[in-house]
């Protein structure tokens, strides 16, 4: 018995130190509604991937309820998971689906790419790149993703889900 006490002592500290956010999707809700100052949290697709490799989900959300999309693409917002919930990060307009993470980091963030279309905007694919504070606001003005920039990239959110 004495000798499984360091270990479950360890395997107790790593528990509670974990908050319990992975698929958490009524705390991202409450994040949700919270960015929105609405009561109820508009329609959305999401996706949950570590961004700053800190050990926590952080959430990918693309709102897609008619009052957060326009001819460019709709609300694309950034939530840093913290204990017990989520933080805002950023958010961005005029953005479309597939969303990917790339193998790509700036400032200790995985490099994000969106599609971006319509609005005056140059159909494919762009880089979204974390700035050491956030992601940008306008992904219609961020670079083009090469091909070389996509290897090994994750599909977050698409068409399909």
């Amino acid at each position: 018995m004495r000798k499984m006490t360091p270990y479950l002592l360890g395997a107790l500290l790593f528990v509670s130190a974990t908050p319990a956010l992975a698929g958490d999707v009524p705390a991202l809700e409450k994040a949700i509604k919270a960015w929105t100052e609405e009561s109820t949290a508009p329609t959305f697709k999401h996706a949950f991937a570590d961004l700053n490799d800190d050990g926590i989900d952080d959430a990918v959300v693309l709102i897609t309820d008619n009052q957060y999309c326009g001819s460019g693409g709709c609300s694309f917002v950034i939530f840093q998971g913290v204990a017990g919930g989520f933080k805002l990060v950023s958010s961005s307009t005029i953005t479309r689906e597939p969303i990917l993470l790339l193998t790509e980091k700036k400032k200790g963030w995985h490099t994000l790419s969106v599609f971006v279309a319509g609005g005056g905007a140059k159909a494919g694919q762009v880089m979204m790149r974390f700035n050491g504070k956030k992601y940008p606001g306008n992904p219609s003005m961020q670079p083009k993703a090469k091909k070389n920039d996509l290897k090994g990239a994750k599909t977050l959110i698409s068409e399909n889900n």
